[in-house]
């Protein structure tokens, strides 16, 4: 396997690259997640708009439904009192809007939640916050729609069914769809900007999504590359999502990069570097407004590549580990606690061990986890639960390299590790969800680079790699999807570095 600028041991990494989480990751309080399908819905003169359904897969959260509200971004229509849209969900279905204005509407963001104000029956509909409205009753949204098997909003027919009436103690994972019907010949129009769900539950979601810049709760395809030349050269990162592609010039060649999770509350993971000298700074770019943050943090020789929510308030708290001095000396993670800028020192591994961070019991807190040569070919990992205390496990070996996720979509970071073997990369997992362990040969031991993520979207980490190649075009990032199949992904060039192989120990 791959590892970038690797010393004395193939385990020692330089290019350590933290562990990219949403700031919803781990709240223990209610936050609102924001999932978008930015694709663009076609509505016909008279017929179902295209695609028909659009969909939007949840998957991360935890709880029930406490809130929901629903954004479409740029409507237009030539006449939209021909138009009605209605929501379902993995609990129930809502009328939207039907029969709403008697005019037309040119490229509107029109925001539906309750307690808004009514949109209107006559006049023009503008871009604003409106609650569920509809004029007519017994309009049918043909399979596979519910036909008129849905709550109605009213005021026709004196209904008064609401986003909370209909949603409120759900669950929240699984498919959402919004059907678009034209049901007069005529007149036409779309959704240019797709439209997003906004979901609020009262249990902390359940996994992290890393490496996701968009905010679209799936790993993003990321490279960082020196175009600046030499060890001190700019470093640009090179990603696309959802929201399509885009490049950064943060950082020099010699930094860690740390994609560090969500710094502002924005739902969107941050672009972050680790710089030792002359003095340990962690240096973010937030996605929010495009400003710098600075933070002094670690010292020369500690692993920046550590970073989570230790205290548990759904941010980043910047943290190094680092390393007994000498053999068998204890060893210590340092966080700049998100929650007061106080410091969380705690003792934990010693020197020799690796460690691996992640929420191993799923409480909402990142937990303390080394893995140590156990003697006789095998390893062991020592843990430090948030919840349940001290426990260890026998998994691997010591000359395996550790790759978490949460590989059975249970909330919870399971153990995991890759090896070389004939060639070939074996992934080796324990589901934290209980039963044996898991093996899966993936990628090529000589080439490539381990990038764990949840690449599909479904709440379950996949094993992937990057393979580079000499030949322009054909350097990729290879899939396996848990959803079933695979994905191949032409991105990057020879010579880059993808940011996907954050968090190999």
């Amino acid at each position: 396997m791959k590892y970038p600028r690797s010393t004395s041991s193939i385990r020692k990494i330089a290019f350590g690259i933290l562990v990219g989480v949403l700031a919803w990751m781990t709240s223990p309080t209610p936050q609102a997640v924001v999932f978008t399908n930015a694709s663009a819905i076609t509505i016909p003169s008279l017929g179902n708009g295209s695609p028909y359904p659009s969909n939007i897969i949840v998957s991360g959260l935890s709880g029930t439904i406490t809130g929901v509200s629903v954004t479409l971004n740029g409507l237009s229509h030539t006449f939209l009192d021909d138009v009605g849209i209605l929501l379902t969900g993995p609990g129930g279905a809502l009328l939207l809007m039907d029969g709403v204005s008697d005019g037309a509407v040119t490229n509107a963001t029109i925001t539906l939640q309750d307690g808004a104000a009514a949109m209107p029956d006559t006049g023009a509909l503008t871009t604003g916050t409106y609650k569920p409205t509809a004029f007519f009753t017994g309009d049918g949204f043909p399979a596979p729609g519910p036909g008129t098997t849905y709550n109605h909003p009213g005021p026709a027919g004196g209904n008064t069914a609401t986003f909370a009436s209909t949603f409120n103690g759900t669950a929240a994972n699984g498919t959402w769809s919004l059907y678009v019907v034209d049901f007069v010949s005529g007149d036409s129009g779309s959704i240019s900007g797709g439209w997003s769900l906004n979901l609020t539950t009262n249990g902390a979601p359940a996994h992290p999504t890393v490496i996701d810049f968009d905010g679209d709760h799936k790993t993003d395809f990321a490279v960082v590359r020196n175009t600046g030349g030499g060890p001190t050269g700019q470093i640009t990162w090179f990603y696309q999502g959802t929201s399509g592609f885009k490049a950064a010039a943060w950082g020099i060649a010699s930094d860690e990069y740390v994609p560090s999770g969500d710094l502002d509350s924005d739902g969107k993971v941050d672009i972050g570097i680790w710089r030792a000298a002359p003095q340990a700074v962690y240096y973010y770019l937030r996605s929010s407004d495009g400003g710098v943050v600075a933070l002094p943090w670690g010292t020369v020789g500690d692993d920046p590549s550590v970073d989570g929510d230790y205290d548990g308030d759904g941010l980043n708290d910047p943290t190094v580990y680092r390393a007994g001095p000498a053999s068998g000396n204890p060893s210590f993670w340092y966080s700049r606690k998100s929650t007061n800028a106080q410091m969380l020192v705690s003792q934990f591994g010693q020197n020799g061990d690796f460690p691996s961070p992640g929420d191993y019991d799923g409480d909402g807190k990142w937990d303390y986890i080394v893995q140590r040569n156990a003697g006789g070919g095998q390893a062991r990992f020592w843990m430090q639960l948030s919840t349940s205390g001290f426990t260890s496990t026998v998994f691997g070996t010591p000359t395996d390299v550790i790759v978490p996720g949460d590989y059975d979509g249970d909330g919870k970071t399971d153990i995991a590790t890759v090896r070389g073997s004939g060639g070939q990369i074996l992934w080796s997992h324990l589901p934290s969800a209980g039963g044996p362990y898991v093996q899966t040969f993936w990628g090529n031991s000589a080439t490539d680079f381990p990038c764990q993520g949840d690449w599909d979207g479904d709440g379950k980490t996949d094993q992937a790699i990057w393979r580079p190649s000499a030949t322009p075009g054909q350097s990729a990032f290879w899939i396996l999807k848990s959803s079933g199949g695979f994905m191949y992904v032409p991105f990057g060039q020879n010579g880059d570095y993808p940011v996907g192989n954050y968090n190999t120990h």
